[in-house]
């Protein structure tokens, strides 16, 4: 089986991946075979890009393959609580606990850092006040012009 035949397109960082450039990957489950893997996993340059993609993924999108050193059942454990992961705003790279948990995004978390999710936050309630308070500025010249005249 390979990753293509598994996931379908290949992102364009694995043609670095010591797995080869075609995606081959094994079928085999047995223990042996997912420890030579696991090896090969181990030293591949791609392997940080790899583990990211894997912590970015659905449980459902994620093949039955042993990717970033890790077999699915691994994956769906957790096994990537220290996985990075790419901001979709600020389009840093950070590791999966920068990033807020959230039920309905990619491997339960946002996709937009605690960083700049904060940001995001503090100028809403800032556009809010802002708004308020011209609000409350028209409502007191109304009242003010309604008692002179």
């Amino acid at each position: 089986m390979t990753l293509s035949s598994a996931i379908g397109s290949l992102p364009s960082w694995h043609r670095d991946a010591a797995c080869g450039p075609l995606g081959k990957l094994w079928a085999s489950k047995h223990p042996l075979d997912v420890e030579r893997q696991r090896k090969v996993c181990a030293g591949c340059p791609a392997l940080h890009r790899c583990a990211a993609d894997a912590a970015g993924k659905r449980k459902d999108e994620l093949p039955d393959l042993v990717v970033a050193g890790l077999t699915r059942a691994e994956h769906l454990a957790g096994g990537l609580a220290d996985a990075p992961r790419e901001c979709s705003q600020c389009h840093e790279t950070k590791p999966l606990p920068d990033f807020y948990a959230r039920k309905r995004g990619k491997g339960g978390r946002s996709s937009k850092c605690k960083t700049c999710e904060n940001a995001r936050q503090r100028a809403a309630y800032q556009e809010r006040v802002e708004r308020k308070r011209a609000a409350y500025q028209a409502r007191k010249k109304n009242l003010t012009e309604g008692s002179t005249a």
